[in-house]
């Protein structure tokens, strides 16, 4: 194939690929890299500093610290957006005529000051007011909640920068729905990246019930409570894996003899945890078109209960148990707790549309 070049701008770094939005751009990069594309990395970081996964898929990968302070909520750009803003990033741009992917709306902060020559994507990773505004909802500090507000409303003004996009890559049927209907038809759908070639499920009976998320962020904190509360009258093993411990988790967990905590420390912990649980609980308060640990625990793991926050693929939701209330969930997961589990055709053909190498030869298709 011929090795066309990109240059990709991400909101943070992609390595290691251990949360929804490093895990789409990194095996997004691997994928474009594995079908000869040289890629020029830019990163926006805070603490991220590892780039070593990075080095063999990339030509060049040049970092930005994001400089953050309070003042800057007192703007009207999104504090997502105006603590990502670099001039050496302009100039580093322009140094190639490659075309230029910008990683989700965060990143497009330089878009309002150069008009660039080059073709130029957003990959949408979420409609970022409405994920703010579902912080809002979660969210128990009362300080944080304003500032979620306040945000959303941000996001759904400035997001008009999306108009000097040439093309634009939604990563769920809601989101693309969306970004046509308000930018002109340029959006196309192109599925979550998540590095899983081939359906790695186990036949037969798992050893517990799973919930993992990351346990810094309201709206999982609220979703892994509501797990803990269908769970505290039932006799089965429930783990709450993170990689954050939260007090107020913890401390509801030690009042149930069938509940523990797993600190999650690798990637390979958490996939021997989904390996052997016997159901993946997932459950979202907030409507955010796909969360990509859906689509890993139906690779790796057994039955998946969710609620239909959690993805909107309906090919996905038909092979997975949807609840939405309390009552209805434990019924579910009664009814399963003495379920073999197959792999099924349906789950096979379902999971065909997020292989990788398929969806990074759509962006090449566009981009060059």
């Amino acid at each position: 194939m011929h090795k066309n070049e990109i240059q990709i701008v991400t909101f943070d770094n992609p390595y290691p690929p251990d949360f929804g939005g490093a895990i789409d751009v990194f095996y997004k990069i691997k994928a474009l890299s594995d079908l000869g594309v040289k890629i020029y990395l830019h990163i926006y970081f805070d603490d991220r500093h590892d780039i070593s996964g990075l080095k063999p898929l990339c030509e060049t990968i040049n970092l930005y610290k994001r400089e953050k302070s309070f003042t800057q909520h007192l703007s009207w750009l999104p504090y997502g957006v105006i603590t990502r803003d670099s001039k050496n990033l302009i100039k580093n741009l322009n140094k190639s005529e490659a075309p230029i992917l910008f990683e989700s709306l965060r990143t497009t902060g330089i878009l309002r000051k150069h008009a660039f020559k080059q073709k130029i994507a957003v990959r949408c990773h979420n409609l970022e007011h409405d994920y703010s505004w579902g912080l809002f909802k979660s969210e128990a500090n009362w300080f944080k909640k304003i500032a979620f507000f306040v945000e959303g409303f941000k996001y759904k003004k400035y997001e008009a920068i999306l108009k000097k996009a040439h093309v634009l890559f939604s990563l769920s049927y809601y989101e693309n729905y969306y970004n046509n209907n308000n930018f002109k038809d340029k959006s196309i759908f192109i599925p979550v990246f998540q590095g899983n070639d081939k359906i790695e499920s186990i036949n037969g009976f798992g050893k517990y019930a799973l919930y993992h998320g990351d346990l810094s962020i309201s709206d999982n904190i609220k979703s892994a409570l509501f797990v803990i509360n269908v769970f505290k009258d039932l006799n089965f093993p429930l783990k709450i894996a993170s990689s954050t411990e939260v007090k107020k988790i913890v401390d509801e967990i030690d009042k149930h003899k069938n509940m523990s905590f797993e600190l999650i420390t690798d990637y390979n912990q958490l996939t021997l945890l989904i390996n052997e649980a016997h159901i993946n609980t997932l459950y979202s308060y907030q409507k955010s078109g796909t969360k990509l640990k859906v689509i890993n625990a139906l690779f790796k793991g057994r039955f998946c209960v969710l609620n239909k926050n959690m993805i909107d693929d309906p090919d996905v939701l038909e092979i997975c148990k949807v609840s939405e209330g309390k009552i209805e969930y434990k019924k579910v997961i009664e009814n399963l707790l003495d379920t073999k589990f197959e792999v099924t055709q349906k789950r096979i053909i379902a999971l065909q549309k997020y292989n990788s190498k398929k969806n990074a030869e759509k962006i090449i298709k566009e981009m060059f």
